[in-house]
């Protein structure tokens, strides 16, 4: 265990970086402790041994903490390439694609997808299923036994693992996904200026009750940088957006993290969280979700 690594981030330092001031660092809100504290992308948005898994022997490995570095450092050039470009510029469909896994992938991995991750690892090695797009096989390529599969199943490894597999659903299950991303808008600040704000749950999704493994991600917002938002709705959105729906968004990103929300402007962040107090005092934050997506609908 001295030799393995610790901190493992569920939102990458890299993607961390689109949010942060001049200094290399933001302000960060404890929802629980209800205080904010300066930070960095090094130092917040991690869980110590997150993607460490437990072999049934007793032996421990990091090596999904190795795949996802392996994996992010694909992403890394499609990202900057969304992260600077122009409303008057259309991203390349390529591009898009290249975010989509991402996304894909950051979504399985968040601490607060943990139990629907466990839950969809159970439908593992069985036909029809949303995940059959995998087999487990024995030594001659037939079907392993049933008790096999179980045992497997059963594993914390095994369910700690499926996090890299649940990504890949729309790959081999929606033979649409390729031309529901040409409904994607990007959204830009006027100035300029980083005014998105970014937490631990990140995916604002329109329906959080979806059950639908194959399309989780079918409308949501996503903040690619804190100039930068990507709305993906059914039909597209086609219309301006009023200054107001910014502070809608970063309400929403608020009520929807768990624990932390990080700004780089710590005075706009003080701001935002006493707007979201007066929405816990009148017992109203159900409604900042389903307000933010009527704003891009009406």
């Amino acid at each position: 265990m001295d030799k393995m690594s610790k901190k493992h981030h569920y939102l990458p330092r890299y993607y961390l970086k689109g949010f942060t001031n001049s200094d290399n660092g933001f302000y960060v809100y404890d929802k629980q402790k209800d205080n904010i504290f300066p930070s960095s992308p090094d130092g917040t948005f991690f869980e110590n041994y997150l993607n460490t898994v437990t072999f049934p022997d007793g032996s421990k490995s990091d090596f999904l903490e190795d795949m996802y570095t392996e994996e992010e450092n694909e992403f890394w050039e499609y990202l900057d390439k969304i992260r600077t470009s122009t409303p008057s510029v259309p991203i390349p469909h390529l591009d898009k694609m290249h975010l989509f896994l991402f996304l894909l992938s950051l979504y399985w991995r968040l601490p607060s997808n943990i139990g629907l991750v466990e839950k969809l690892s159970e439908k593992a090695f069985i036909e029809n299923s949303e995940v059959d797009y995998f087999r487990l096989l024995n030594k001659t390529g037939g079907k392993a036994p049933k008790e096999i599969a179980d045992m497997m199943k059963q594993s914390p490894a095994f369910k700690k693992a499926f996090r890299q597999i649940a990504p890949f659903i729309p790959f081999y299950k929606d033979k649409d996904w390729g031309i529901k991303i040409l409904n994607w808008r990007f959204i830009y600040t006027g100035d300029d200026r980083s005014w998105y704000i970014v937490g631990d749950n990140p995916i604002v999704i329109k329906n959080e009750n979806n059950h639908d493994f194959i399309d989780r991600l079918k409308e949501f917002i996503f903040p690619v940088s804190g100039k930068i938002l990507l709305v993906n709705l059914n039909p597209p959105l086609n219309k301006d957006l009023p200054p107001e729906f910014g502070i809608q968004f970063n309400t929403a990103i608020i009520e929807r993290s768990a624990r932390f929300v990080a700004c780089q402007n710590k005075d706009f962040l003080e701001a935002l969280i006493k707007d979201y107090k007066l929405h816990i005092r009148f017992d109203k934050t159900n409604i900042i979700i389903p307000e933010l997506f009527e704003m891009l609908e009406k």
